[in-house]
């Protein structure tokens, strides 16, 4: 009975996905945000090929236990834990790896999110760039609404491709509201943090400067967008 009554409860569910209408104009919407919908597609993919290569090993081990006799037959429970045991040796050595290149090149890379790029020249030109074409949008907007910048960034007078930054999210930059062109010595927008120590800082003069998370903490004015 309690078999019968399981499979019920996972019919019922997969119907009710397989057929739920979609959500109309007005109606309430709930939903995980892009940062944690991006973590559980993630870990969703992590768990998977972990399913797929412990049943890979524990088919060539047993493939193997044929012809050699002294090997003992491998459970599926014992071929999840040494996948678990050789994902975690190869993390250690990895994580070693990159311990020892920023050793051997100090300051050539720079942390971005989760990963690490490198400090090129070139890369730094693009993100000034980057900048420039935001800071022309913005002093174009404060030109034509008596010296008052846009009071969020989703004004549609500036396209969106401009707040994205270079980086391979395309990242919005951060945004400080409520400013004129009268407040020439405040910062107006900048790199969020996956940009690491150091990040370019557009001022509302127009000047581009690099400043670390502290001097972007004590320029800014107020809460930031």
């Amino acid at each position: 009975m309690r078999g019968r009554g399981t499979g019920g409860v996972w019919l019922a569910t997969g119907l009710t996905i397989q057929f739920a209408a979609s959500a109309q104009a007005g109606m309430t919407v709930y939903g995980l945000n892009d940062f944690y919908e991006t973590r559980l597609q993630d870990t969703s993919m992590f768990l998977v090929v972990l399913v797929v290569c412990s049943a890979g090993l524990m088919l060539l081990w047993n493939v193997l236990a044929r012809d050699f006799k002294s090997l003992p037959r491998l459970k599926y429970r014992h071929a999840l834990a040494l996948s678990v045991i050789f994902g975690l040796a190869m993390l250690l050595i990895l994580t070693m790896i990159s311990g020892i290149r920023e050793v051997l090149t100090p300051e050539a890379w720079r942390k971005q999110g989760t990963a690490y790029k490198l400090n090129s020249p070139a890369m730094e030109e693009e993100r000034r760039l980057s900048l420039t074409r935001l800071r022309d949008a913005l002093h174009q907007y404060a030109q034509t609404h008596d010296g008052r910048f846009p009071p969020h960034d989703f004004v549609p007078e500036i396209s969106d491709k401009l707040w994205e930054t270079v980086d391979y999210r395309r990242s919005r930059f951060e945004y400080q509201h409520g400013l004129t062109l009268a407040d020439t010595n405040h910062v107006l927008a900048w790199e969020p943090e996956r940009f690491g120590e150091k990040r370019f800082a557009l001022f509302v003069g127009g000047e581009i400067k690099s400043l670390t998370k502290e001097e972007l903490a004590a320029m800014s004015k107020g809460d930031s967008k």
